[in-house]
């Protein structure tokens, strides 16, 4: 049996949750992953900051921020995904579940989505999503709605496969670090998020870190016009641009 078959028949059982949990305890690769994740966030954020994880999935980057001390708003839209993020997250202190998508402004959307897997995406034109994906009705927030609701956070990963110039149109305030995904087919849409950026507050400082959040792909931090210039560079399919912003004036 595959493992996406083993997968599929824990969730049907309702023991994904709980296997998941033990496969990323006793794992040596997974917590190698969590390791080296792990010390790549506390090198971003202080104990008790506040983070906004914007496409959750099944909560691995919400996981390591809390492993950091971080009180995390854990945003996720589908449905699928909800009993993973309930036993793990929904008795903790540190962490506040929204069950959302994210874009320009509040309303609703049909997000399209496989099971679990990551490549859930609000994009009728998103081409990294399986063939099997079916969509479902989400309620849709924005940046600036979850700011006035839970506060202003240190710092801000967003990964909605390919949507995420739309969830940046709904950000008008600078955060101190934003963490977003980008594919190297779509370079153009990364740029444009660096200008949404920029007509909000001044970035200080610019990198490129690997899939995973394991590591730094440029030797040092950059100017965002030196970032952009290399995002025409030899990149992987996908990484993650991490942005430094200027604190606003009190």
């Amino acid at each position: 049996m595959d493992r996406e078959r083993i997968k599929r028949t824990l969730q049907r059982m309702g023991m994904y949750a709980q296997a998941r949990y033990l496969y990323r305890l006793l794992s040596p690769s997974a917590r190698k992953e969590r390791s080296l994740s792990r010390r790549f966030y506390t090198d971003l954020i202080e104990p008790g900051a506040l983070c906004f994880d914007v496409g959750a999935n099944v909560g691995q980057t919400t996981e390591t921020l809390v492993e950091c001390g971080a009180r995390v708003i854990c945003i996720e839209p589908n449905p699928k995904c909800f009993p993973v993020l309930d036993w793990q997250f929904a008795r903790s202190s540190q962490v506040t579940l929204v069950r959302s998508a994210l874009g320009s402004q509040p309303g609703r959307a049909l997000l399209k989505v496989d099971g679990t897997a990551s490549t859930a995406s609000l994009r009728e034109d998103w081409s990294y999503g399986s063939e099997n994906a079916v969509e479902v009705e989400v309620v849709v927030t924005s940046l600036d709605a979850l700011i006035a609701q839970y506060g202003r956070p240190q710092l801000c990963k967003v990964d909605v496969e390919g949507f995420e110039t739309e969830v940046f149109q709904g950000l008008s305030q600078p955060i101190p670090v934003v963490d977003f995904e980008f594919h190297r087919d779509e370079i153009d849409r990364a740029r444009q998020i660096l200008a949404r950026l920029s007509s909000i507050g001044e970035i200080v400082g610019a990198n490129i870190a690997d899939a995973d959040h394991a590591g730094w792909l440029l030797d040092d931090w950059v100017t965002v016009k030196e970032f952009s210039d290399r995002l025409g560079g030899d990149l992987p399919e996908y990484a993650n641009a991490v942005v430094k912003m200027a604190a606003p004036a009190r």
